[in-house]
């Protein structure tokens, strides 16, 4: 069966959280989701982090996207971390 891409998204969340990790690492989250989508998304990250105690580490290029999940970035360059603030540090 062919699935859209938002839905390939919510798949690889919810297989990835099955097994209750610690740290979740995800690349562009809301990728392909339409805006309904988004916003579920963000809420179900937030309430992963905040009431499941799960690390989550989101990769993206988007900024604006980033602003409304989290709270501190870091800035890799060459696959070395060469910055880390709060949100708040980088705006």
């Amino acid at each position: 069966k062919q699935y859209s891409l938002g839905m390939k998204q919510r798949l690889a969340i919810a297989n990835a959280i099955m097994h209750q990790p610690k740290i979740l690492i995800l690349d562009e989250p809301t990728n392909g989701l339409d805006p309904i989508g988004i916003l579920e998304m963000r809420r179900y990250l937030k309430e992963l982090s905040t009431n499941h105690g799960i690390s989550i580490l989101i990769s993206s290029h988007i900024i604006s996207e980033l602003e409304k999940l989290v709270d501190r970035v870091g800035i890799l360059h060459d696959a070395r971390l060469i910055a880390e603030k709060t949100m708040q540090e980088l705006i």
